[in-house]
């Protein structure tokens, strides 16, 4: 068929397409052969990645960095989350990707950041940033680069200064830099568990630090230069009583940004790069209503090319589905699979907050989407998908929703073949958002080998129980397409 695959994420599900897309033989070994690995990589969280030992061996690298390009907590981070995800595969690169996926051997991956400006909100400015292994850049200028040159300098859209292409645990600490937000309830001034901590409290707070304006060591107007002399880290005492409280790896890392208060500052969330449209005129490739776009995703504003720096990350900071990577015209979308695992008050609540989001920013953009009606929702007769599509408009492609919910599981193990033994009706009986012990949190940055599993089972078991409804939506884009033919 003369048809192309796209598999597209965003923030946490970026990094399991990323860790997957890594293992260049899974597109011939199959999905399975890497569950057991990802299964035994997060038993155990990536925030505890950071004694001593680990911290060390982080700061070589990131002070080489810091003598071409500018760094921030991102690095570290990206260290942490590779340490975890990617044990063997650290020194992978984006665009090694391209044997993955060479020969059409799986759908290309898309990944999302966002650019983000400093003391603004992401709800208020925020564009869009798409990574393939072939191409980065932002399509709302159709300005792209090869990741080859990811964090290289430019200046009227020659490269005046050429870096090491950036390893792929950095982009996993870029794509999912809203979970930094974390880092400041495990410092020496509160010791929290992540796992003790609902996603409502850490969205809210997310959106409190995006807010704030302080200053930064990566103010992204600062016009200085970033190479230096003397890169060695120093550790001077200090009689501060909150100094000395202060915990060994945020010493080490406040050692790398002398003068900025980490916990405090607005781009240690961020990944900070050069501004690599820096002194060149560009136009929107959108058209937009300025007015409800300066209120609304902020897309009318623009980026000011005199910039040196720029900072991006996490894209689910503006919202948590990654549709803006593939309503672009180029792609001509038929259909779109798409798996919502974000959080909701309760099992049976609503689970149509981010795509509505999603219908939003396509209607500002006059991109063609579905209407999102969500009266078709009903919490007594909840389903696995919900399909929204528009029978008047040909180009307006079908989605099919797929929601986070255990209904037809609890008493099916497969597609038809009913549980029978004691041990399979508990496995299937449990609850995601109403779990009063462990309610599912898409910040949890550990997982046990039951609720692993029973995730992923639950997710494999209602994409599949929902597989006549794809053949069915496949068909009707298939008829569609002879239609305009």
């Amino acid at each position: 068929m003369d048809t192309a695959m796209y598999a597209a994420g965003l923030s946490g599900s970026s990094w399991y397409l990323s860790t997957l897309y890594a293992e260049h033989d899974w597109p011939t070994k199959g999905i399975a052969a890497e569950h057991g690995k990802l299964k035994d990589n997060i038993d155990s969280s990536v925030l505890w990645k950071i004694g001593p030992s680990y911290t060390y061996l982080y700061m070589d690298a990131i002070l080489e960095k810091k003598k071409h390009q500018p760094v921030s907590f991102t690095d570290f981070f990206g260290h942490m989350v590779g340490e975890t995800l990617l044990p063997k595969n650290k020194n992978t690169i984006l665009s090694d990707f391209r044997h993955t996926i060479h020969g059409g051997k799986a759908p290309l991956p898309l990944l999302a950041g966002i650019h983000a400006k400093d003391s603004v909100s992401a709800h208020k400015f925020g564009e869009w940033m798409e990574f393939s292994p072939f191409e980065i850049g932002i399509p709302k200028y159709g300005t792209f680069y090869k990741p080859e040159m990811f964090g290289s300098k430019f200046f009227m859209g020659k490269c005046v200064k050429k870096c090491t292409e950036s390893p792929l645990h950095y982009y996993q600490g870029l794509w999912g830099s809203a979970f930094t937000i974390l880092f400041k309830r495990i410092s020496g001034q509160q010791q929290v568990k992540s796992e003790n901590i609902s996603e409502e409290t850490i969205r809210n707070e997310m959106e409190e630090e995006l807010a704030a304006s302080t200053d930064s060591d990566n103010d992204e107007n600062d016009d200085s230069d970033d190479e230096e002399e003397d890169d060695g880290v120093q550790h001077q005492a200090s009689s501060d009583k909150s100094s000395q409280q202060r915990s060994l790896w945020e010493r080490m890392i406040s050692s790398l940004f002398s003068n900025s208060d980490l916990l405090n500052s607005r781009s240690w969330r961020a990944g900070v790069i050069y501004n690599f449209m820096r002194g060149i005129s560009l136009r929107q490739t959108h058209q937009n209503d300025g007015d409800e776009i300066e209120k609304d995703f902020g897309h009318w504003q623009k980026l000011e090319m005199s910039k040196k720096r720029m900072m991006v990350c996490d894209a689910g900071l503006a919202f948590n589905s990654p549709y803006p990577l593939l309503l672009g015209p180029q792609r001509n979308m038929d259909l779109i699979l798409s798996f919502e695992f974000s959080s909701r008050k309760s099992d049976d609540a609503e689970p149509f907050s981010e795509i509505l989001l999603a219908e939003k920013w396509a209607r500002i953009n006059q991109i063609p989407f579905p209407k999102i009606d969500t009266s078709v929702f009903d919490k007594n007769n909840m389903k696995e998908v919900y399909i929204f599509k528009d029978s008047e408009d040909a180009t307006c492609p079908i989605v099919m929703h797929f929601i986070l919910a255990n209904i037809n599981f609890r008493k099916y193990k497969e597609p038809g073949v009913k549980r029978t033994t004691k041990e399979e009706m508990a496995f299937g009986e449990f609850d995601i958002f109403d779990d009063t012990e462990n309610p599912y949190s898409t910040f949890n940055f550990k997982y046990d080998d039951q609720t692993f599993e029973r995730l992923y089972q639950l997710t494999k078991f209602n994409t599949l129980n929902c597989m006549d409804d794809i053949k069915q939506s496949i068909s009707e884009c298939v008829h569609r397409k002879k239609a305009q033919n």
